[in-house]
């Protein structure tokens, strides 16, 4: 009877512990995501444009879930640049300056098109188009824009900011937010811009990319639009109601952005809105050296020498003669900024044998225009 009775308690005390290593699993698996895993200024993520596979469900979701997109093939990259708006220029630094008494008060700013930069009539008045976030420990908010209309910067504050993300992210969160701006447009009227954003994290799991295999929490978003246009000469306004656009993003720890994000579009009346379009997918990831190139917004490129290369973490760059206020920055494959270093001479030194081998990505910004060239150290 005494070894019936300790028999019991052994299995007891080992299906307790059992069943708190398994809680213990499931809470390390199901991760939040703070203010700490989004970009702040200076820093950049590199991402690849992939072609969509009609036989990936993107809408699959829920507890504990396994996403496999390993498949998804890249046709181009680009870097997300994100930058310091009291470095975005003067106009701009003053209206969203960094100040607690600021209502358009700003921490970052990142280079984005709008719908006035990409309409074909308006295109041409409205270009170089910037967006200004502010982020703190409770939220993820866009403040306004900027753009130059006919050729001057011009900021264009949010009546009602954009509030894109409530920190941190949990599963089974849910928010939303309405936002509008207003724009006038030269010798025409007045462009407005309203939109309803909901939010909601609705899984949480792992996630697989060519980039690799992550724990991460998944948000669906739909964004619900207007653009309403009143012209000066007539006295007359109209209203037009945007398609529905949904975005379905993945979110790791440290990652910047969006591990994966799949926008899609869908009408806004009767059975249309159930067939969604998929626009855009995108996906964090690392250098690709592939015949099809990659993106680099459209500066001129420059010729730039790295010599010896590959190197043991000590090697030269020849800069090209002419280029001045010239700034040379180095970053592993992830995107994470090693050294920055500006140009005094036509020939700079860079060493880094104090960190890991393998691939880094040199990039040489000037006024004259961009370079980027592969580092191997070995």
């Amino acid at each position: 009877m005494v070894f019936l009775t300790t028999r019991c308690k052994l299995y007891r005390h080992l299906s307790s512990f059992i069943l708190f290593l398994l809680i213990a699993l499931q809470s390390q698996a199901q991760i939040s995501v703070t203010e700490n895993d989004f970009a702040d200024a200076d820093d950049t993520a590199r991402m690849s444009v992939a072609i969509w596979n009609p036989l990936l469900d993107f809408g699959a979701t829920g507890a504990n879930y396994t996403w496999d997109f390993s498949s998804l093939e890249w046709q181009s990259q680009y870097v997300d640049e994100f930058l310091n708006p009291m470095l975005s220029g003067y106009t701009y630094a003053i209206t969203f300056s960094n100040l607690s008494f600021n209502p358009y008060r700003s921490n970052i700013a990142k280079v984005a098109d709008n719908a006035l930069t990409t309409i074909p009539l308006l295109s041409s008045v409205f270009t170089e188009g910037k967006n200004f976030y502010y982020k703190s420990s409770s939220l993820y908010r866009q403040r306004g824009l900027g753009m130059k209309v006919s050729g001057f910067p011009t900021p264009i504050p949010m009546a009602h900011p954009d509030t894109l993300y409530r920190l941190p992210l949990a599963f089974g969160n849910q928010d939303s937010a309405w936002s509008d701006y207003a724009v006038r447009v030269p010798q025409l009227g007045v462009y407005v811009h309203q939109q309803h954003r909901v939010n909601e994290v609705d899984g949480w799991g792992t996630l697989t990319t060519p980039f690799g295999t992550f724990d991460v929490l998944r948000v669906r978003t739909e964004i619900r639009g207007t653009d309403s246009l009143y012209i000066d000469s007539l006295n007359f306004g109209f209203k037009v109601d945007n398609d529905i656009q949904r975005e379905y993003k993945w979110f790791g720890k440290n990652q910047y952005e969006p591990l994966l994000q799949i926008n899609t579009q869908a009408g806004v009346l009767g059975l249309f809105q159930s067939f969604e379009f998929v626009t855009k997918v995108v996906y964090r990831d690392s250098v690709r050296f592939e015949p099809t190139g990659i993106w680099d917004g459209g500066k001129e490129e420059l010729q730039l020498n790295v010599f010896p290369n590959p190197n043991n973490g000590q090697f030269y760059v020849s800069v090209p003669e002419g280029v001045t206020h010239a700034l040379i920055s180095l970053r592993d494959i992830s995107g994470r900024k090693v050294l920055t270093q500006a140009v005094t001479s036509g020939i700079e030194t860079l060493r880094i044998t104090d960190f890991p081998k393998g691939i880094y990505i040199l990039t040489l910004q000037s006024t004259e225009g961009k370079a980027e060239r592969k580092v191997v150290v070995q």
